[in-house]
């Protein structure tokens, strides 16, 4: 494990905890990779039931990838690979035989949307908040949409992936995005009372039936989906207008599109 991301086993529960509170939890290579490395290890190790991704602090989930990465010194191949991490993380939580819980304390923004939808049950506190604001950089949710078509209404994630707005945990409730919303002053006993009793249930039942219902649901391979979305999220970070969105945001003013 990483720095920015620690690992508890206890009572037959993982807990994987994206710890960057102070950069919004946000998906560094190194806290990708260390989820990913967690829930390989899961897999195959007897002492674990189930798979819990929270993030540190009370008031961010996490706010997607790290747009600093984006623009560090990195060739735009390693920078393509380095987005690959995602995918290679959503196919190990949907191919772990254990069940993967997001746990969603606060905002859940653009790639933090992907990360929680890739596990199979969402936990929000009723306070917590969702967004896609890409567009808004001159980006889009490539990937984060491979995944939104598997949950959520085509209406629904066109209109939030257009229009970059944020959402309550209610909303995401109704969509189909999140599987409980849970009240602010009793969430952290409600989710411990709900993977305690996850931890408790026949490991062999939940092995073959996460196994078959991932099959069932598989009309398009994820992974093939996930690929396509990488590499036309990679070409349009290519562009002048993702240089000069992400400058903007750093630079805490309006963007100005060229179409180029």
């Amino acid at each position: 494990m990483t720095t920015e991301l620690r690992a508890e086993l206890a009572d037959s529960v993982l807990r994987l905890t994206i710890d960057r509170e102070d950069k919004r939890n946000s998906l560094s290579r190194e806290v990708l990779q260390g989820l990913l490395d967690g829930v390989r290890s899961a897999t195959d190790d007897d002492a674990v039931n189930v798979v819990v991704v929270s993030s540190a602090g009370e008031k961010v989930f996490s706010a997607g990838a790290d747009l600093s990465v984006m623009a560090a010194d990195a060739t735009g191949l390693e920078q393509h690979e380095g987005r690959g991490l995602l995918k290679d993380l959503v196919v190990a939580m949907r191919t772990c035989p254990k069940p993967v819980v997001a746990k969603v304390q606060g905002l859940c923004l653009a790639g933090g949307i992907g990360l929680a939808a890739g596990c199979d049950v969402v936990l929000a506190r009723e306070t917590a908040a969702f967004g896609m604001p890409e567009v808004e950089r001159g980006l889009w949710p490539f990937m984060v949409s491979a995944l939104l078509t598997r949950h959520v209404s085509p209406k629904h994630a066109m209109d939030y992936m257009l229009t970059g707005e944020r959402f309550d945990a209610k909303t995401a409730l109704a969509m189909g995005l999140v599987s409980r919303v849970f009240p602010a002053e009793t969430f952290e006993a409600d989710v411990a009372a709900y993977v305690d009793k996850l931890a408790r249930a026949a490991p062999v039942a939940v092995r073959l039936g996460k196994a078959a219902w991932v099959a069932a649901a598989e009309t398009a391979p994820l992974p093939a989906a996930l690929e396509a979305m990488q590499a036309q999220l990679s070409l349009l970070t290519t562009t002048k207008d993702v240089t000069e969105g992400i400058a903007a945001f750093f630079e805490k003013r309006e963007p100005r599109w060229t179409g180029r």
